[in-house]
């Protein structure tokens, strides 16, 4: 099972994100609270929860993809070289991936609606590719595929 869905907010980076003692910035709290909003619309939902339903610990794995799209003038310069103004990669996957899938934020309440995510460890992602791009809006967005797979059909050292 593959499910694919966008958010519409421009990457984060954990380095804005924290400050002393892993306490969230207000700005970083703002930024998380959008997101999972929009994890709420109905058809996002949906997919999670059929995945959720599927999803075996003991069978399956997760193969995750993300692409953090830029508007052209935040992630390249005017010479076209890549952008200080861009985030680092890996700097920008992890506030993703834990709004999606860690179970702390189910049952919250943000703006009147009660948050659910996938609420799976994301222990059981086995692989994840990760993109920065131009957008294709010219607006920044944040594109997620998350796949359901056989983990031994991607771990199994024998095959």
């Amino acid at each position: 099972m593959l499910i694919q869905f966008t958010i519409h907010l421009p990457p984060f980076s954990i380095n804005k994100a924290y400050y002393r003692n892993r306490q969230l910035t207000n700005e970083a709290r703002k930024w998380r609270a959008n997101f999972l909003e929009q994890l709420q619309d109905p058809h996002i939902q949906s997919d999670l929860t059929k995945m959720h339903k599927l999803f075996d610990p003991k069978l399956h794995a997760f193969l995750v993809s993300y692409r953090f799209c830029y508007p052209s003038k935040k992630l390249l310069t005017k010479e076209g070289h890549i952008s200080a103004r861009s985030c680092d990669l890996t700097n920008i996957e992890k506030l993703v991936q834990d709004n999606v899938f860690d179970h702390r934020f189910n049952g919250r309440e943000i703006e009147e609606l009660i948050i659910q995510n996938l609420d799976i460890d994301d222990k059981f992602i086995i692989q994840c590719h990760s993109y920065k791009m131009l957008s294709p809006t010219r607006n920044y967005l944040i594109q997620i595929g998350i796949e359901l797979v056989l983990s031994r059909d991607y771990i199994d050292p024998l095959k």
